[in-house]
């Protein structure tokens, strides 16, 4: 009975299992993928023939499959790179009908009751895949059967030293930017996506790894509700809360970067490195578009981002209104790094990554986009505000903070002094 029961079974599962395949939709992820790149034309036209995207070959990888294709002439990878969240979609679409893979029935039990089992074979999974695409003369298209982790703690591992500072985790591992060869960073995303809790941790990050080395000059154009409790740190020389102060800070340091850069070739050296000099200065303004209509001081935002390596310069700088207008031209090309959490439109992403991408970001606290050479999606590490004043506590200036109003310059009368190591 058993099976007589099983056979019958197996040549219901066949025939339709074979009418799928021929009339219904793709029943896995490599014929899903091939008519995705068909239904949307993904191909190109070569001697009157059709000519379109192969597959080459598929492996396993940690957590899913990869997918490597060979492109036809004339077509761009980029091309499949902006239809990302279509091959998404496709592989994540649930059918009314009931999916069945004859290979599964292997796995079967005929010593138990088959129908449940047979039930949870063709029942759509619940999980959501993501996908990966990169280029390096072939395509490769990595399909994760699980998203990525939708929240990371922090943890004190995530410190490194020198100028290296955590970015988030991937799927290969844990990113941070170095700004000893990135010396500046778009940090840009829609309010409650974890911009400002990024840069909290930023901060933190840069003062517990070099809390002798690292200067602060703290622009929080949103009333300080970012940079408040760093404000009093040994380390933090100029805090300023509003678009004059703002102007006045970055007035200061440009002339304290030119200063720099004088006594610098002066003395027959090209930069800080080659002078021995450790000390670091980071300008961080966080909601820059408060001052984009300020021509000064796009200026000199324009002026460190130029020329600030040099003299040990850095700038960080933040929107949560990413346009052509908050991110300047003359800005833009010397920021070689972005952090870019989730945005609103296209049209806002391309002002911080040159292309689309960030709009179709899951509506996931913490996730965004790290561009260098390329784009790499990462969960950002999430520090709470407790964690936080516990790492900065041994680095508060005794006495109460300040209260100035204006500019606070928190070492008063300091002078910048250059001493040279010999290398």
């Amino acid at each position: 009975m058993i099976l007589e029961v099983g056979s019958t079974i197996v040549m219901a599962g066949i025939a339709g299992w074979a009418y799928l395949k021929q009339n219904g939709p793709a029943t896995n992820d490599a014929e899903k993928i091939q008519r995705i790149f068909a239904n949307t034309g993904m191909m190109v036209k070569e001697q009157g023939k059709t000519k379109t995207i192969r597959l080459q070959k598929k492996r396993t990888v940690e957590g899913g499959t990869e997918y490597v294709y060979q492109l036809p002439l004339g077509m761009s990878s980029k091309q499949v790179q902006e239809a990302k969240h279509v091959l998404e979609d496709g592989l994540n679409v649930r059918h009314e009908y009931l999916e069945f893979n004859p290979s599964d029935l292997k796995n079967i039990r005929w010593n138990e009751n088959v129908f449940p089992q047979i039930k949870q074979m063709i029942e759509p999974k619940k999980s959501k895949k993501e996908i990966d695409i990169d280029f390096d003369g072939m395509l490769k298209i990595r399909v994760y059967n699980e998203p990525l982790s939708d929240y990371l703690q922090w943890n004190d591992s995530y410190f490194s030293t020198g100028w290296r500072v955590p970015v988030g985790e991937n799927r290969k591992g844990f990113i941070y930017h170095d700004f000893a060869k990135t010396p500046h960073i778009i940090v840009a995303g829609t309010t409650g996506f974890g911009k400002s809790q990024y840069l909290k941790m930023l901060v933190t990050s840069l003062i517990t790894q070099q809390p002798n080395y690292v200067h602060l000059s703290l622009i929080d154009l949103k009333g300080g509700t970012a940079f408040q409790r760093f404000s009093n740190m040994q380390q933090v020389e100029y805090y300023g809360r509003n678009p004059v102060e703002a102007r006045q800070i970055l007035q200061t340091v440009q002339q304290n970067m030119n200063t720099m850069l004088e006594k610098i070739v002066e003395s027959g050296f090209e930069d800080t490195r080659e002078a021995g000099i450790k000390d670091r200065h980071f300008i961080i303004v966080d909601e820059a578009a408060d001052m984009a209509q300020d021509g000064i001081c796009m200026d000199i935002v324009a002026d460190i981002a130029r020329r600030g390596r040099g003299a040990g310069y850095h700038l960080i700088y933040c929107t949560q209104y990413p346009t052509n207008e908050t991110i300047p031209s003359q800005v833009r090309p010397n920021i070689g790094a972005r952090v870019c959490f989730k945005l609103k439109t296209n049209i806002q992403s391309r002002a911080v990554l040159d292309e689309g991408g960030a709009e179709d970001l899951p509506e996931i606290r913490g996730r965004a986009i790290y561009q260098l050479n390329k784009n790499i999606i990462v969960q950002t590490p999430y520090m709470t505000n407790d964690e936080i004043s516990d790492l900065i506590a041994p680095f508060m200036r005794k006495g109460g903070p300040h209260e100035q109003t204006i500019v606070s310059k928190t070492k008063s009368n300091r002078q910048h002094s250059l001493e040279f190591e010999e290398a």
